[in-house]
């Protein structure tokens, strides 16, 4: 069973992001998923984060040929869980609780971004870089 690691980033910068999450050391960046609302540009598609953008119907672009996630292939749990068919929110399927996910879709909503990182063994370190980095509300989650 795989666990998620999950955060809310204050910010939809790229740079910024960048700036954050490359501070994790340890972790391996092509893992990350940024989930944001921002319209996709050059400078997303450039960045070493893997970013997934939610559509204004709060539906995931999954399936658009230009949001492929390096290092995620459709054997990867986490791509499994962003492209459920039924996808009505913008943290997909992960499994987050309906209530922890409204809190998420909110950040999203407001300008925010969320980070989601796969983990097979304990989630202890990962859970503190993301705080250390300055990620907020986070949580790990067990699907």
């Amino acid at each position: 069973m795989a666990a998620f690691v999950t955060g809310i980033a204050p910010t939809q910068d790229v740079d910024d992001l960048e700036k954050m999450l490359s501070s994790m050391t340890g972790l391996e960046h092509s893992k990350f998923v940024v989930i944001t609302k921002a319209d996709r540009t050059d400078e997303h598609d450039d960045s070493f984060l893997n970013f997934v953008h939610a559509a204004s119907q709060d539906h995931l672009l999954i399936n658009d040929p230009g949001t492929s996630v390096p290092g995620i292939n459709p054997s990867t749990p986490l791509n499994d869980y962003l492209s459920h068919p039924h996808v009505v929110q913008h943290v997909g399927t992960l499994p987050i609780p309906d209530d922890e996910a409204d809190n998420y879709n909110d950040a999203i909503d407001n300008g925010r971004t969320v980070v989601a990182y796969p983990v097979d063994v304990d989630p202890a370190a990962v859970t503190a870089a993301f705080r250390s980095a300055g990620l907020l509300h986070v949580k790990t989650f067990r699907g």
